[in-house]
């Protein structure tokens, strides 16, 4: 084999079986929760509903893992797990590789939802059947606490965040992300994705990528926009940028300041583990009515940039009651790595790049386009009762000056949603004291309904 670059520290070597070929693509599905569905009766602001997966090979046994931009770390269950949850998917046995390292290192690392432990060990990794990572440090899980791999097969997670979030210590090897990234020349240093809305492996819009960009996705490479990760403390920790403000239907909504003292706007974490919009902040959340299509928008990075959800991951049809649906952005008291998560309902607007370069930086390109999942969405869930007696001449674009140095470059507003007592008011309220925003769009009669009282 072809040693292309040797690795950080001389743990590991990073091979080609082809001299000919500098980059990677790997096989990239979507897997729904089997049996999980989304009610009342769930926490919602810890739902996974869906599972990104990649596949890899651990000495000579292929698994399938979580593709995870939140962590670090790489782990796999072994053998030595005897939990129902462990033995319901395929466990690593080391004793059938014959090129495992073991160390002394434990290894303990939890979640926002669930937690593992296990022992660092090191062992060739291989994707693709071509490129091979030797002597990669991760660990091999004797214990798993709330994490349902059952529910989607995976048997472990592959995190690619930086090194100063991996539970692993530096001491014991670099990160998978450091040994993939060191093969690569600094041009090629990325990563790029496009998570997938059909399960299975047979949405063609599915896209994961090394060193090298997807011209389905990106044709034009100058169309996204880059913006420098946001370093909040000594090190660069979690794929961070600025979230400079939201905007429903087009119209600029203010958001709550920064936990975090040294942030100038807050903290948003790109983060493929997670499902939903996370807010750590205080936050009330509110159900959907099914078929009010509500355009989300996030304005991003510096330069800032809008970039709008499809209607359906703002108001989720999956546990819908009575007419109501669950909100895509909920709250969570343990978020602790940024103000805001911006799990996979923003991550499948978007075509991502993250560059390992010096300094880092995240490059976003949108690739919903709105007319057309306004379409989607009024042919899946049917006309809003409201909208029955509004035609197409109601819906104009309109351009809103934030008053801030952008302005919402997309986005239909109905002339009636610009009065504060229109439904756009409702959808999202400013609440007191700074306590957040509102998600809804409901009245208070509706409110009262979903409270119980």
């Amino acid at each position: 084999m072809l040693q292309l670059r040797p690795a950080l520290a001389g743990l590991a070597l990073f091979t080609a079986a082809s001299a000919q070929r500098t980059d990677l693509t790997l096989p990239f599905y979507r897997v729904p929760r089997v049996g999980q569905a989304l009610n009342n009766d769930i926490a919602l602001n810890n739902v996974q509903q869906f599972t990104y997966v990649v596949q890899a090979t651990i000495g000579k046994q292929l698994f399938d893992f979580v593709c995870d931009t939140g962590s670090s770390d790489l782990w796999v269950t072994s053998n030595r797990c005897q939990e129902q949850d462990c033995k319901a998917v395929p466990q690593f046995s080391p004793e059938l590789s014959d090129t495992l390292t073991p160390t002394d290192w434990p290894f303990e690392l939890r979640y926002l939802t669930g937690s593992v432990k296990g022992q660092i060990v090191r062992d060739t990794v291989t994707f693709g059947g071509l490129y091979q990572v030797e002597s990669q440090a991760f660990a091999t899980v004797y214990q798993t606490a709330d994490l349902d791999l059952a529910s989607t097969g995976t048997s472990g997670i592959l995190g690619l965040c930086f090194p100063a979030s991996a539970a692993i210590p530096a001491t014991a090897g670099p990160t998978l992300l450091q040994n993939l990234m060191s093969a690569f020349a600094p041009a090629q240093q990325f990563f790029a994705f496009h998570l997938p809305r059909q399960p299975g492996s047979t949405d063609p819009s599915a896209s994961f990528t090394l060193g090298s960009l997807d011209p389905s996705l990106a044709p034009d490479p100058t169309a996204i926009a880059n913006s420098l990760v946001v370093r909040t403390g000594p090190e660069y920790d979690y794929w961070k940028l600025s979230l400079m403000r939201l905007t429903v239907d087009g119209k600029p909504f203010p958001i709550s300041s920064s936990r975090v003292l040294t942030a100038k706007a807050p903290v948003a974490v790109l983060d493929t583990g997670t499902t939903l919009l996370l807010r750590a902040h205080p936050l009330m959340s509110m159900p959907f009515r099914c078929t009010r299509p509500v355009v989300l928008g996030l304005v991003l990075g510096d330069p800032p940039r809008e970039y709008v959800l499809h209607p359906a991951d703002v108001a989720w049809a999956e546990g819908a009651q009575d007419g109501w649906c669950t909100g895509g952005v909920q709250p969570n008291d343990n978020v602790n790595s940024g103000d805001w998560l911006l799990g996979d309902v923003f991550l499948r607007n978007v075509y991502c790049v993250h560059k390992y370069s010096s300094p880092p930086s995240i490059g976003l390109l949108s690739v919903t386009d709105l007319s057309t999942a306004m379409r989607e969405f009024r042919e899946e869930r049917g006309e809003d009762v409201d909208d029955a007696n509004i035609d197409d001449s109601d819906i104009v674009p309109v351009v809103v000056d934030g008053g801030d140095g952008w302005d919402t470059a997309t986005g239909y507003v109905k002339r009636w949603e610009l009065h504060p007592s229109g439904p756009a008011a409702q959808v999202f309220g400013a609440a007191a004291g700074g306590i957040g925003f509102v998600v809804g769009g409901v009245s208070a009669a509706s409110w009262r309904f979903w409270r119980g009282v």
